[in-house]
């Protein structure tokens, strides 16, 4: 189920009418009211959601599910009570239904049904800064010059919110440091290939940063799609650092600066990453692994171990390699020289 602090019905609406408007074929019930929208493997009552055997994680349609997308050809996997629209696409279908009638709360808005944004006596909030609707800020936070407090979003004590950052759809823990130019909470990077183009994914997930965790300046952390992209307690992020929708970064992890982390990463607890480590999306990084600086992962990281290179490789492997062609190359440059 979406948060409400951060996203609203446009509009009720049933599948019958979800069918007329899609243009879809609709097997099943036309008068159930569709709420919310969900992955099919977890879909919640009332959801909507589409399946794809392509998208990873999509194996299962639960029958908890008002409703699914899906293609002819595999409408045969609905559970009993799940009403099935039938399309080419059912991803390109799901962009277009789900922002039919569910909407963010935009920036700059008015979100009367929240009310007005409140703030501790001892909050700070500097010149020129934004705080939208529903908004609430704990005792002794600091917002900066320029920055922007999105509707509904949660900032706890202790916290400093740099110059010019960008927080929606987010809830903030205590002690919390967020730099200059961050933003957090925008849309990930979730791209629906079809066949007229490309679309962007909606997301309808949140951020959350736990306690004491601290971002430096520049850093993007995108919100979920459908689950929570996640920042454990303790955590530490340097500068120019990207963050992936629906990520989960566990407590006490360090990330140097111009790391990417793909979307649905999971970081166990105690990670440690040299600057400008890329991750592949899906990939696992065990407990108390650390990654040497520009490793590319392509796949997932056993707990407490050392890997480099790209592809990255066992750190030692990384190294005898490295040697070996360091060696290979000088004799060959020193043969071509006689």
């Amino acid at each position: 189920m979406y948060d409400l602090r951060f996203y609203h019905l446009i509009r009720e609406i049933t599948t019958g009418e979800l069918a007329d408007y899609l243009g879809a074929e609709l097997r099943g019930n036309p008068d159930q009211a569709i709420v919310s929208v969900a992955p099919p493997k977890s879909a919640s009552p009332g959801a909507l959601c589409y399946f794809s055997r392509s998208k990873a994680g999509d194996s299962e349609i639960s029958k908890n599910a008002a409703v699914c997308l899906i293609r002819e050809d595999e409408a045969d996997l609905l559970p009993d009570g799940v009403a099935g629209l039938l399309v080419p696409e059912p991803s390109k279908s799901f962009a277009i239904a789900a922002e039919y009638f569910l909407g963010r709360r935009e920036i700059g808005v008015p979100q009367n049904d929240l009310g007005p944004a409140v703030w501790a006596d001892s909050a700070v909030v500097q010149h020129g800064a934004v705080i939208c609707d529903g908004a609430e800020i704990g005792e002794n936070s600091r917002i900066g010059v320029n920055a922007i407090i999105g509707p509904g979003v949660r900032i706890g004590r202790d916290c400093e919110i740099g110059p010019g950052a960008v927080v929606e759809a987010a809830l903030i823990g205590n002690g919390v440091r967020l730099k200059a130019n961050s933003v957090i909470g925008g849309t990930g990077f979730g791209l629906i290939p079809t066949n007229t183009g490309i679309l962007s994914a909606p997301h309808f997930g949140r951020v959350i940063l736990q306690d004491k965790v601290s971002l430096g300046s520049c850093v993007c952390v995108d919100r979920g799609m459908f689950d929570d992209t996640v920042i454990g307690e303790g955590s530490q992020i340097d500068n120019h650092v990207h963050i992936g929708h629906n990520v989960q970064i566990g407590r006490n992890c360090v990330i140097a600066a111009f790391g990417g982390l793909s979307g649905s990463v999971v970081i166990e607890d105690g990670v440690q990453m040299g600057g400008r480590v890329g991750i592949a999306d899906h990939v696992r990084i065990g407990q108390g692994a650390r990654l040497a600086a520009d490793a590319a992962i392509m796949r997932d990281i056993p707990a407490n171990e050392t890997w480099g290179g790209s592809p990255a490789k066992p750190f030692r492997q990384w190294m005898k390699e490295t040697a070996w062609l360091s060696k290979a190359v000088k004799t060959r440059t020193r043969s071509s020289d006689k």
